[in-house]
């Protein structure tokens, strides 16, 4: 679904939040496992999300991208970004409604990581569940699949379009391909 189309429909249904988006940007925080967690959505350990086994690595790749981090029970870790833009504008002028808020609030939860605590303002506000329900009313409103067929590839320009997966039986099998501008 293109990300303009999804913050004109919110720039309607919930403008406060699009300008909160705008102003103050967006932190996400999770709770990284110290091994994989396959049953959970957001389970991947500090370890392989980082690649590293050094808790001093680590702690290094952490400082340059301006993350927040602290080591809890477990030898999990707690990180949260460094604030991020909610809204970007491309070369062209577009504005778009670029970001993780639908995916971190749908999916990001498991027995060590809650919605309400993974994804806030930049300025540490809470973001309501109120707006996030009206995004996620509007990104479902305007999705659709890929009839996919045997040979198919699909394009995506990550700054023009939000894409995601459906759940499905039979087995993934993942080709992509980076291509930077």
């Amino acid at each position: 679904m293109p990300f303009r189309r999804v913050i004109a429909e919110l720039e309607k249904q919930a403008p406060e939040f699009v300008a909160d988006c705008a102003k103050k940007g967006v932190r996400y925080s999770n709770v990284m496992p110290d091994i994989d967690d396959s049953e959970s959505g957001q389970g991947r350990s500090w370890r392989s999300t980082l690649s590293t086994d050094n808790k001093s690595a680590a702690e290094d790749k952490l400082r340059k991208l301006g993350y927040q981090w602290q080591w809890l029970e477990e030898n999990s870790l707690r990180v949260t970004t460094a604030v991020l833009p909610a809204i970007r504008e491309t070369q062209n002028g577009l504005r778009v409604f670029f970001n993780q808020l639908i995916a971190a609030f749908r999916g990001w939860k498991d027995t060590r990581n809650a919605k309400q605590k993974s994804i806030r303002f930049g300025d540490d506000s809470e973001i309501s569940t109120q707006a996030m329900v009206k995004a996620i009313h509007i990104g479902d409103e305007l999705s659709f699949d890929i009839p996919w067929q045997s040979g198919d590839v699909a394009l995506v320009d990550n700054f023009l379009v939000m894409h995601g997966r459906r759940p499905f039986e039979g087995q993934r099998r993942v080709l992509t391909s980076l291509i930077a501008d």
